[in-house]
């Protein structure tokens, strides 16, 4: 009886351990669209087809200017999915996008 006891209680451990690391690393449900513009790049974040986030600018300055490239379009697209998964604010510094490197200054 025991025997039985130990089998159900490691065979439940790992079956606790399966679906912990099933879900840490599970999708989100966010998905990232970098689309091209007529002087640069912007990018729509949704969620089961719903648009939440279309940016078609540089945000967190004052000038309204397009990303530079599709690489930078992405980057920021996916900090704010992380801010979105981990429930923050998904607003963007200057600070973030001088950590990024993002791109203020292309010719378009």
């Amino acid at each position: 009886m025991k025997n039985i006891l130990k089998l159900f209680l490691v065979f439940g451990s790992i079956v606790l351990i399966c679906v912990v690391v099933f879900q840490l690393n599970s999708n989100s449900g966010y998905n990232v669209h970098v689309y091209k513009l007529n002087t640069g790049y912007g990018y729509e974040i949704s969620m089961d087809s719903k648009l939440l986030i279309k940016q078609d600018h540089v945000p967190a300055i004052a000038a309204q200017h397009t990303f530079c490239n599709s690489d930078d379009a992405l980057k920021i697209a996916n900090l704010v999915v992380r801010k979105l998964e981990h429930k923050e604010n998904p607003r963007i510094t200057k600070a973030e996008l001088d950590k990024h490197a993002i791109a203020l200054n292309c010719l378009n």
